[in-house]
């Protein structure tokens, strides 16, 4: 069964974007979590509980791969993004204000920095270089579409 605008799909089982999403996400995050060890582990969930992180990537990819399942399926994609950017930015804030008021374990490099979009975008242009959270809020923003 062939759908204008998405992938083929069988009967039967998670269609072929969920797979894609849950596959991509995992491998990413495996890598993330073994090249480069660090005292800081990228993962939170590592950061707290030893050896965890293992623990937190198929958790992760499965959110993924039902998440696109959800926005390749749904008859009310609009619903689902709208969902979605609430959730991360729920998540997100949460996460800020823990880092903040609890425990800095909470913030990524354990120091408070502005991850606002204009600065996403102009840091990268006044050093002239490409960053990695300009290559992820573009990302972001060609896969989820905008809020």
């Amino acid at each position: 069964m062939k759908e204008v605008g998405s992938l083929r799909r069988k009967k039967t089982g998670w269609p072929v974007e969920s797979f894609f999403s849950f596959t991509l996400v995992a491998g990413l995050l495996t890598v993330v979590h073994t090249v480069e060890p660090t005292a800081r582990p990228m993962l939170l969930l590592g950061r707290f509980l030893a050896g965890w992180g293992w623990v937190e990537i198929p958790l992760v990819a499965l959110y993924a791969g039902w998440l696109t399942g959800r926005m390749a399926t749904a008859p009310r994609t609009d619903l689902w993004r709208s969902r979605l950017w609430k959730f991360f930015s729920f998540v997100f804030f949460a996460q800020l204000l823990a880092g903040l008021l609890i425990n800095d374990m909470f913030l990524m490099t354990g120091k408070l920095h502005l991850p606002v979009p204009a600065l996403i975008l102009a840091g990268p242009i006044y050093r002239g270089t490409l960053s990695f959270m300009l290559i992820l809020f573009l990302a972001t923003v060609v896969l989820v579409g905008p809020a």
